[in-house]
């Protein structure tokens, strides 16, 4: 089972393989209603945890996230954080420009808050969501 969401203007690519235990984000996100855009979200992976696969990844690629987002994707990461069991082993991948000082620097935070994981950062050069966007 799938869940696949186009990448738009304000909300990322979200890409969720319930079968082969990958998540993924990509882009920008900032959604008008950040609850709103969450809440289904919260409900795939709980479904997913009732039954997961023994590797589940979370890679997180985003250019940019608003201030409402970023608190619930803290949660959505804790979530999987939580998870973390002799039943699936979690691993989070946090991807940034090469050149993103301020997503080196959340990605950094965010590894210090999930500590009980394997969480990994990633430098990435590819072209900007912005620029690409236009």
């Amino acid at each position: 089972m799938a869940f696949e969401l186009d990448m738009m203007e304000k909300t990322p690519q979200i890409l969720f393989d319930l079968d082969e235990g990958d998540f993924s984000f990509t882009g920008v996100l900032m959604p008008e209603d950040a609850f709103g855009f969450f809440d289904p979200l919260f409900g795939y992976i709980k479904v997913y945890f009732q039954n997961p696969k023994p590797e589940t990844k979370l890679e997180v690629s985003l250019d940019y996230f608003n201030t409402s987002s970023s608190r619930l994707l803290y949660r959505f990461m804790k979530e999987f954080a939580d998870n973390q069991s002799e039943k699936t082993n979690v691993t989070i991948v946090w991807k940034y420009e090469i050149d993103d000082e301020e997503m080196e620097e959340v990605g950094n935070e965010f590894k210090l808050l999930f500590d009980q994981i394997a969480f990994k950062m990633v430098t990435i050069d590819r072209p900007r969501i912005f620029e690409i966007m236009g």
